[in-house]
């Protein structure tokens, strides 16, 4: 009697330890989708700078998941469809952030029980409200003195524009081998770039940003530029027109010119 009481209650100890020891493991999981993930990325909330994984779970293979957290890189050297088309959509690749296996499974965990599953039965979190930037003008001629390099920033951090181009009136340069930002806000939306401004994943970026981060303000004053842009049909429509009308308006002078020729022979 005594054997079985004991047993019974190691037993219950163990299935008590068991039952704890998920819930520590999700935790685990969402700290670190929340710290790698979650500026690009929401469950349930809408695409941002990357695709909402709202099911994905459900939708893909565990082994194509765990490569996608590891080393995304591989994908696109093993010329991936599934990869190849996200990058298409939203125009850039996901980078390596360095998370080892061990991590990418509390991750996947994590997305199974957090609406990540397409059969998961826990409601996926709400979204993240996100407090919406005033593209004031005062702010965006901020963001565009940001953006050039003629205001410099906070902690000396090189200006966006001494790599990026950006279709904007007033702003020329950059590598042209390198994203247009203004393509880029357009695919990532507001928060997806405020998340790549503030969380550094890109390697270039954390390269250049790492022990000089933008400040709140600044990022906000990039927004409001960023967001401006994205306001206008075509950027520098206005300068297209101006060109537009001289064109015109040259070719009508030549007209004139030739039939005055005319008359007066």
């Amino acid at each position: 009697m005594a054997n079985s009481t004991r047993f019974l209650s190691g037993f219950i100890t163990l299935l008590a330890l068991l039952a704890g020891s998920y819930p520590v493991g999700a935790d685990q999981g969402k700290d670190l989708f929340d710290k790698q993930c979650a500026s690009c990325h929401t469950i349930g909330g809408g695409d941002g700078g990357g695709p909402d994984l709202k099911g994905v779970v459900g939708k893909r293979t565990h082994e194509w998941l765990e490569s996608i957290i590891i080393e995304p890189d591989k994908l696109t050297v093993n010329k991936d469809p599934i990869h190849a088309e996200l990058v298409k959509k939203y125009g850039y690749e996901m980078p390596n952030l360095g998370i080892g296996h061990e991590d990418a499974l509390k991750i996947i965990t994590y997305l199974s029980g957090a609406g990540g599953s397409a059969g998961s039965a826990t409601a996926a979190p709400p979204p993240v409200e996100q407090i919406a930037t005033m593209a004031t003008p005062e702010l965006i001629a901020q963001g565009k003195a940001l953006f050039t390099g003629s205001t410099r920033l906070a902690k000396g951090g090189a200006p966006c524009l001494a790599c990026h181009p950006f279709t904007y009136p007033g702003i020329s340069g950059g590598n042209l081998s390198i994203a247009d930002l203004k393509d880029s806000y357009q695919k990532m939306g507001d928060t997806g770039m405020k998340g790549a401004l503030t969380s550094l994943k890109f390697p270039t970026m954390k390269k250049i940003y790492a022990d000089r981060p933008l400040t709140d303000e600044e990022v906000n004053a990039l927004m409001a530029l960023f967001k401006d842009s994205a306001a206008q049909k075509e950027g520098t429509g206005g300068f297209k027109t101006i060109l537009l009308a001289g064109g015109i308006l040259f070719v009508g002078l030549l007209l004139g010119l030739a039939l005055y020729k005319r008359r007066i022979r």
